[in-house]
């Protein structure tokens, strides 16, 4: 990095935010959630270190949040220890057995007090098996000299028992990983339960965030694999019938959509390498950070990352945290949302502004039909981001005991 762009960083990182951290953690400061308890549903992601960390995040949301209870709901994702194998579609439990147990543990050390969902199998996989990451490998050794803990899984129908609660006034959702649980909940609320759920998401005064999604005007970004539509986002690919319930939700009780794409999140947040991660988004020095910094070294220290470490889903968790509640910190933009006809994990943004028509757009639009306006997110202020990351892993680190 020349020493100019090593100045600008440096500028940027050390610049004040211009709203107090703490207060946005506060999700009923400056914001519409009514009075009664407010569950918020993440949707987990196990791999990515930025799943973790919006976990960390989610259980500061809860100790600064009067009535709040913080849920995430783990997907299990098809798993295969033979890298060679070809077929995709293959599933081995007890591998997956290890998965959730990995990926289980790590949450409950960093989030004591949250709820931790078992969602349903992922429908599908696209990600060749020589290419997938293996959590009990990599994160495995990680929990080495940590106590052992119970992860508590709780199940889907003990959820959907606590949504219909007369106590629960509001529900957030968001779109940061795998949406496949909420197909199997919608199915076990029934249609009346599914209203109560509308009408508590509505209620909140929250938008549903979706981290997915590319630009109609840009060619898409993502990478290229055998059998994927590339218009096909992380999130929205693995589980295409939760996104489709989500879509359907959101349109028939009136919940608004704010989508952050992956077009975005390159532009806003990007890293070099494991080490500017943890001195400019977590706040840490060397041998500071435990466990949280374990996985941020080892997932951003993989050598096909170098040059490009994006956390996406903490871009997201900003955006939720920001929206409606400091204005200036940010700017939403009016997008048509064009949804795959036969794949509702092809989600495409059009703009609104230009509806020039041209050979990137056509293909882009191609096999979609328009599903209405939604909200993007085109700007979000960079200090705002580091700040409030620094902030949950500060107040995590005192006020979260990870037992050693």
């Amino acid at each position: 990095m020349n020493q100019a762009r090593m100045k600008q960083k440096d500028n940027e990182t050390n610049q004040l935010p211009s709203f107090d951290p703490a207060k946005l953690f506060d999700l009923r400061e400056r914001s519409k959630i009514p009075n009664g308890h407010s569950i918020y549903i993440q949707a987990g992601d196990t791999s990515d270190f930025d799943g973790y960390l919006i976990a960390a995040a989610g259980e500061v949301l809860q100790l600064r949040t009067k009535q709040l209870d913080f849920v995430i709901a783990v997907p299990e994702r098809r798993v295969w220890l033979d890298k060679n194998e070809t077929d995709l579609t293959k599933h081995d439990q007890v591998h997956s057995e290890e998965v959730l147990a990995t990926g289980g543990a790590i949450l409950r050390h960093l989030c004591p007090r949250a709820c931790l969902v078992r969602g349903p199998l992922n429908q599908r996989n696209v990600i060749p098996w020589k290419m997938m990451f293996n959590e009990p490998e990599r994160y495995g050794p990680l929990l080495k000299g940590f106590k052992t803990v119970d992860v508590r899984w709780t199940a889907l129908k003990t959820l959907a028992e606590r949504i219909l609660s007369p106590q629960v006034s509001s529900v957030i959702l968001d779109m940061n990983g795998s949406v496949g649980y909420l197909d199997s909940l919608v199915k076990i609320l029934q249609h009346d339960g599914e209203q109560v759920l509308g009408h508590k998401l509505r209620a909140s005064g929250r938008p549903v965030v979706v981290m997915a999604g590319v630009q109609a005007e840009v060619a898409p970004q993502t990478l290229p694999l055998p059998g994927r539509d590339p218009r096909s986002t992380s999130n929205a690919i693995y589980h295409p019938d939760g996104v489709r319930v989500l879509l359907r939700l959101a349109k028939k009780y009136s919940v608004p959509l704010l989508f952050v794409t992956n077009n975005i999140c390159n532009q806003l947040l990007k890293f070099q390498d494991a080490g500017e991660v943890l001195e400019q988004l977590l706040g840490l020095r060397e041998g500071e950070g435990d466990l949280l910094r374990r996985i941020s070294d080892t997932w951003f220290g993989m050598p096909h990352l170098k040059g490009k470490c994006v956390p996406f889903d903490w871009v997201a968790f900003a955006a939720m945290l920001l929206y409606d509640r400091a204005p200036t910190t940010m700017r939403v933009v009016q997008q048509e949302l064009w949804v795959g006809r036969n794949d509702p994990s092809v989600l495409v943004l059009r703009d609104t502004s230009n509806q020039q028509q041209n050979d990137v757009v056509t293909k882009n639009l191609e096999g979609t039909e328009l599903y209405g306006v939604v909200s993007s997110v085109s700007y979000v202020d960079h200090a705002e981001m580091l700040a409030l990351a620094k902030y949950a892993v500060a107040t995590h680190s005192k006020t979260t005991s990870v037992s050693k």
